[in-house]
């Protein structure tokens, strides 16, 4: 089973398209790191010499085997290598990180080189917590697996394992530095990527206690890349988050958790998000702590597109602020689609405040709306809304409909959009076996949107390719795809729900 978890985790950053990348630039100085034949008296300078741990993972003998970590003094720019298919124990976590890189360019690396490693074939470092909440490092009672603190920017993180981290209780709302996986103290300024973070477990009364929103994941980095997120082997039952409050969340895959993206406005994309509980409102687990597949509210600002989310429960699905930008995204089989948030800390202009929601492609038979701008109480100023494709035997929008929990907008810009039912859109191959697709030239959304050419730039950059980063041709078609950019070479097929288990 584990070599099948890897084999899997491989073919996703195969298909994903991200390899163990550089850091941009280094100091020069390597560090070669193996938990089962190194030592903390040797040099760490070469793959004959490692040490055994970090320098700034405990240094009990339970981690270090002696007491004591290695000789070491940080200069910026310095290169962390773990040894592949390597695991080091839950004693020597959690691990404060108290030195970084010096700018963008002058980063400290944690990461690999993909031709050291143990057994016959490569494998990420482990970091394994087997069930254990880590030792707490930073704020007192936050029992992060890795600290990074105020003292250290600038590190990048890159093909880690991590997985069994125990969940200490107690956090709600939106607390963001409590149980993470790698939590950082400066917002911004840190890469994690190409990892495998999974399986964080906790018992009912510290589920119940309430988790903070980046539980067994990650919190306030730059970029989050080529990651997947699963706590599908977790118990009780799937809950934790992916990341909180972090700039970028792209080419990723979370499933079976309780919390996605969170946090302040940025850039989601080209991510799977599928398999979500709702962990907090069923006995009996009562935390109160909603669950949310995307939720970024508090700026009003974000970039949702080329994301896939299907098959969810949580009680949001995707609710963003007033001023966002959301494209090419493909939504079914979810509690709820895509909603505009219009309260008064997210909308704090709604007279100039202008959303934009273009060629998305929603299968909303479940009986809610595709889209709906919430009702907060305050009016939308603009609402730009436009080649989208709804499957739906309901209602596909809502707004102006207070009544119905929909707000008021002052200024709707609507056209080409595509409401077709669902024995409509199964007849034309438009399914989720299909990712819904275009399966012909004939069907109805192919040269049926209006060109938004003239938009692309800016929040909308990305807008004149579709899902597939296939790009569109002179006449549009309504929704994510625009028909003759599917190739079997193109990665666009949903994990299997039931595949990481297998």
């Amino acid at each position: 089973m584990v070599r099948r978890m890897h084999f899997i985790v491989a073919l996703i950053m195969t298909l994903i398209g991200f390899a163990s990348l550089p850091a941009a630039a280094q100091s020069g100085r390597i560090f070669y790191i193996d938990y089962a034949s190194g030592s903390n008296t040797n040099n760490g300078t070469s793959k004959n010499t490692p040490w055994k741990t970090h320098p700034y993972m405990q240094t009990g003998a339970s981690c270090t085997g002696t007491g004591s970590a290695p000789s070491y003094t940080h200069a910026a720019g310095d290169q962390f290598i773990f040894k592949g298919g390597v695991t080091w124990p839950a004693a020597c976590f959690g691990m404060n990180v108290t030195s970084g890189g010096s700018s963008a360019s002058l980063t400290d690396y944690y990461g690999v080189d993909k031709t050291w490693y143990a057994g016959g074939s490569w494998a990420m470092p482990i970091f394994d917590l087997a069930g254990q909440a880590p030792t707490s490092v930073g704020p007192s009672g936050a029992y992060n697996v890795i600290y990074v603190s105020r003292s250290a920017s600038y590190t990048v993180w890159d093909a880690l394992e991590m997985k069994g981290q125990f969940v200490v209780g107690g956090h709600s709302g939106p607390s963001d530095g409590w149980d993470c996986g790698i939590y950082f103290s400066v917002a911004g300024t840190s890469t994690v990527k190409n990892g495998y973070f999974h399986d964080w477990v906790t018992d009912t009364a510290n589920l119940n206690a309430g988790f903070s929103n980046c539980a067994g994941g990650i919190s306030r980095a730059l970029l989050v890349t080529g990651m997947t997120f699963s706590d599908q082997g977790g118990t009780p039952v799937p809950f934790g988050g992916c990341s909180f409050n972090s700039n970028e969340v792209a080419n990723s895959v979370c499933h079976h958790v309780a919390q996605g993206v969170l946090g302040w406005g940025g850039n989601v994309h080209d991510n799977k998000f599928y398999g979500f509980t709702n962990a907090c409102c069923v006995a009996p687990y009562t935390n109160g702590i909603h669950t949310n597949v995307i939720e970024q509210t508090y700026t009003g600002t974000g970039i949702f597109y080329n994301n896939l989310i299907h098959d969810n429960s949580a009680a949001v699905t995707m609710l963003v602020g007033c001023t966002a930008s959301i494209y090419n995204n493909v939504l079914w089989n979810n509690y709820q689609d895509i909603v505009i948030d219009t309260d008064s800390v997210t909308c704090p202009n709604p007279s100039t405040d202008t959303a934009y929601v273009y060629n998305n492609t929603v299968d909303c038979s479940n009986g809610f709306n595709c889209f709906k701008v919430g009702y907060r109480g305050v009016t939308l100023g603009t609402l730009n809304l436009k080649n989208n494709h709804w499957i739906t035997n309901g209602t596909a929008v809502c707004y102006n409909n207070t009544g119905a929990g929909c707000s008021n907008v002052t200024a709707v810009n609507a056209s080409n959009n595509l409401t077709m039912t669902t024995a409509t859109a199964a007849s034309q191959g438009y399914t989720s076996a299909n990712l819904y697709e275009p399966t012909a030239s004939t069907n109805a959304t192919v040269d049926a949107a209006v060109s938004l050419s003239g938009l692309c730039s800016g929040n909308l950059g990305s807008l004149c390719a579709d899902r597939l980063h296939y790009t569109r041709g002179t006449s549009w078609d309504t929704g994510a795809y625009e028909f003759g950019g599917q190739s079997s070479s193109t990665p666009n097929a949903p994990l299997s729900l039931t595949a990481m288990v297998q």
